[in-house]
């Protein structure tokens, strides 16, 4: 399966990175070797955006139109952009805002020759003069997104000009720039009160087109086509694990998302993940909050999400939800397998991985084995990368303490070396001081995967690892 790369615009927007987005290493290094001058990337409102690709050093980036189409859809400090590889330098694209949920897509209008129009409709039809320049804007708390080609031309910073609502009465309002940007401005001065008496709707769409330049710039706010027309269903939204105990016990689902759906969510919530697994998450209600949990400790704990993984939600409807993880990498992790039970369907109260996860778990009870007769030493297997080796928390917690020192021997049996096990997160712990000296001497690459046996329980406990 082709994977799915994370891009997080959490810069203060430059005119440098608006000019142009990178894409992850770990991208790269697996995909970068068949990937041409020019991608395609496909947007949910039916558009295609042909994107040329730059290498600069080591390193990928998305350049040409990308300014054109960040302004276009309004991608600006802390949203987030979803990308599918779908091979052949073809990419298709979900794009969030700040309050972690699908961004409502501009209405898709046609050009005289066929080709998406990636300027907002005109309101000809209104008696608006068609020449008039136009653009696209989403209404955020206070302010409106100005794109830079347009205000360039048309506007300054700090200099009063008039919006007009579809009945004619004007409010004065200026802009500012955006951030450091020498371009895109913001409407911010009368804008809160412009939107209010004018019921102007957050996060969607509005076509604002100018009217008069003279001796006054007027612009005109209509909601007549786009708005209406809109592509609104939002059914997707983003979460991400932080450095918080509470992450380890329920996950909080965005208030957007809620607003628009919550009134169709049952108690119980199905989660299906791309291995085939699916989960059965109770959703819990605490005030106007609504939450993941009940099992969500150990969905957590079996996809190894930690500080830094990101999860793509999507909904299905019914109280249903498809998910996408993501590792701090910014791509899509490798799944485990998933494993019938005794029964015949899928095993989702205590999933066992194998070998293809990021994190997996292969524990085996201290119980004799029916088939052997003996006893098994238990066990993990878990992906050496960037220089650390995760513990799963339940294997941990059975034979592990924090900040105490165990033995850690290669698969010879022979020499040993002190290791600290170090937290992480709540209950799981990683191999840390000393496991450095360990990993150099033992010749360990990034990505290999690795199996480690507890050989004795009683202090000082030692562990065996081996790669598989």
């Amino acid at each position: 399966m082709l994977p799915i790369f994370l891009s997080l615009d959490t810069y203060s927007v430059t005119d440098e990175l608006l000019s142009l987005q990178r894409i992850p290493d770990e991208f790269i290094t697996r995909f970068g070797n068949e990937l041409d001058n020019v991608a395609t990337i496909t947007v949910p409102d039916g558009r295609e955006w042909n994107m040329e690709l730059k290498k600069c050093g080591g390193q990928i980036f998305f350049c040409n139109n990308w300014q054109q189409f960040a302004e276009y859809y309004c991608i600006y400090y802390g949203c987030y952009l979803d990308f599918k590889y779908e091979g052949n330098s073809k990419f298709n694209v979900v794009i969030y805002d700040r309050t972690s949920v699908e961004i409502s897509y501009p209405f898709q209008t046609r050009r005289t020759n066929g080709e998406p129009n990636i300027n907002c409709p005109s309101s000809a039809s209104n008696g608006i003069n068609p020449k008039n320049t136009s653009f696209c804007s989403k209404v955020q708390n206070n302010y409106a997104y100005v794109p830079g080609e347009f205000a360039k031309e048309h506007l300054k910073p700090n200099v009063p000009f008039m919006l007009q609502n579809y009945q004619g009465k004007q409010w004065e309002v200026s802009c500012v720039l955006d951030r450091a940007s020498k371009t895109p401005m913001r409407i911010t001065s009368g804008f809160c009160r412009f939107a209010r008496e004018n019921n102007l709707s957050k996060e969607v769409f509005y076509n604002f087109e100018l009217i008069k330049r003279k001796p006054v710039v007027v612009l005109q706010a209509t909601t007549s086509r786009t708005a209406e027309m809109e592509i609104r269903e939002s059914k997707h939204f983003k979460k991400a694990i932080l450095p918080s105990p509470i992450h380890d016990k329920e996950i909080r689902i965005p208030e957007v998302f809620i607003t628009i759906y919550g009134s169709e969510l049952k108690n119980v919530a199905t989660i299906t993940v791309p291995d085939g697994l699916t989960w059965k998450l109770e959703l819990k209600k605490r005030g106007e909050d609504v939450y993941f949990c009940n099992k969500w400790k150990q969905f957590a704990e079996y996809y190894s999400l930690r500080y830094g993984c990101f999860m793509s939600f999507k909904y299905e409807g019914n109280s249903k939800f498809s998910v996408i993880i993501f590792d701090v990498t910014s791509v899509e992790i490798c799944y485990p397998l998933k494993t019938p039970s005794t029964n015949g369907e899928t095993n989702t109260e205590c999933p066992r991985p194998t070998k293809r996860s990021r994190v997996e778990i292969n524990y085996a009870d201290d119980s004799p084995s029916e088939d052997e007769g003996t006893e098994l030493n238990p066990s993990f297997t878990s992906t050496y990368k960037y220089r650390t080796l995760y513990i799963n928390a339940d294997f941990a917690s059975k034979h592990l303490k924090r900040n105490v020192v165990v033995k850690l021997q290669n698969c010879n049996g022979g020499e040993q070396w002190d290791v600290c096990c170090t937290r992480l997160g709540r209950s799981g712990l990683r191999l840390g001081k000393g496991f450095i000296k360990f990993a150099t001497y033992n010749n360990l690459s990034n990505g290999d995967k690795c199996k480690v046996e507890l050989i004795k329980k009683s202090s000082p406990v030692v562990l065996q690892l081996d790669l598989v």
